[in-house]
C-alpha cells in the first residue's frame, strides 16, 4: 500500500469507530498533502461516517488533525482534551540566540518526536509556542530545556493563550485575473508556465485542499501555500486599471 492509501485506511478507522462506539476519535496532525487527502475522501463520500472538523490549536493552523465527532460532542472541549499548547521562554533572554522556526522543530526532532504529533510552532521575539499532541505534552515539558545553545523553559498553557501569529507583509499586486496560477505568479515573482507547473505536480493548497486546475478562482480570505515557495492570503480585489488589469491584495508570510 502506498502513502495516501495508509491514510485513507487510517482516517476510515477513525471515522467507523467514532460511529461504532460513538465517541470521539482523532488523527495525528495532518500536513496540507494530508489534509487534501481527507478533503477528496469527504467529496468522494469515502469512508466519513460522522461528523469531521479540521483543527490544529488555533483558527489558521496549517497543520492539523482530523476530529471525527459523534452528535452530542462538545468542539471544544474535545480539542482541548487531545491538543496541548506549550509556551517556552529563555531562562536569560541578555544571552539568548535568536531562534527560528527551524531551531525548534530541531529540537523536537532530538527528543525522538514524531513530526506527526506536532503543529504549528509559532515563534516571537521573547517566546515560542508549539502545538502539540497531549500525550507528548509532559515529555515536551520536561525534556525540551535547550534550542540551540539557549537554555529554555517550558511549560503547558491553554490553547486560548497563545496569541502571536506568523508575521506577514501586506501587498497590492497586479494580475489579470483571480485565477490561481496568475495571482500565484504574481505574488512570488514567477511565470505563468512554472506557476502551471507547480499546480500539476500537487504543489499548491488553498486552505488544505489541492487546487488542481490553474483556472481556479480564489476567494477572499484563502490561505494559499506554495511548496517551496511560501505561504499568503488572498485578500481579494481592490480596485482595477484602465486596461482591464486587477489589484488585489496580499498578505504574505515572512
Amino acid at each position: 500500500m502506498n502513502d495516501r492509501e495508509l491514510l485513507e485506511g487510517r482516517l476510515k478507522e477513525l471515522s467507523r469507530t467514532a460511529f461504532e462506539r460513538d465517541i470521539p476519535r482523532h488523527s495525528d496532525f495532518l500536513s496540507l498533502s494530508e489534509q487534501a487527502v481527507f478533503y477528496d475522501m469527504g467529496k468522494d463520500g469515502i469512508g466519513i461516517y460522522v461528523r469531521a472538523t479540521l483543527f490544529g490549536g488555533y483558527e489558521e493552523a496549517e497543520r492539523r488533525a482530523v476530529f471525527f465527532l459523534p452528535d452530542y460532542a462538545d468542539e471544544g472541549e474535545i480539542y482541548s482534551e487531545a491538543l496541548s499548547c506549550i509556551k517556552t521562554e529563555p531562562l536569560n533572554r541578555k544571552f539568548s540566540d535568536e531562534l527560528t522556526h527551524r531551531d525548534f522543530l530541531g529540537a523536537l526532532m532530538n527528543l525522538g518526536i514524531e513530526r506527526d504529533k506536532t503543529g504549528d510552532i509559532i515563534v516571537g521575539e521573547d517566546e515560542a509556542y508549539i502545538f502539540c499532541m497531549r500525550e507528548v505534552e509532559e515529555l515536551i515539558c520536561s525534556e525540551l530545556v535547550r534550542v540551540k545553545h539557549t537554555s529554555i523553559r517550558a511549560e503547558a498553557v491553554p490553547l486560548s493563550e497563545c496569541t502571536l501569529r506568523p508575521k506577514m507583509r501586506e501587498l497590492s499586486v497586479n494580475v489579470a485575473s483571480e485565477r490561481a496560477d496568475a495571482v500565484i505568479s504574481a505574488v512570488f515573482n514567477l511565470s505563468r508556465n512554472v506557476s502551471a507547473r507547480l499546480i500539476a505536480s500537487e504543489s499548491v493548497f488553498a486552505d488544505g485542499r489541492l487546487i488542481r486546475q490553474g483556472g481556479s478562482t480564489l476567494s477572499e480570505g484563502a490561505r494559499v501555500s506554495v511548496k517551496g515557495y511560501g505561504k499568503f492570503v488572498f485578500e481579494g480585489v481592490s480596485g482595477s486599471t484602465r486596461k482591464g488589469r486587477l489589484y488585489v491584495n496580499i498578505k504574505k508570510y515572512i
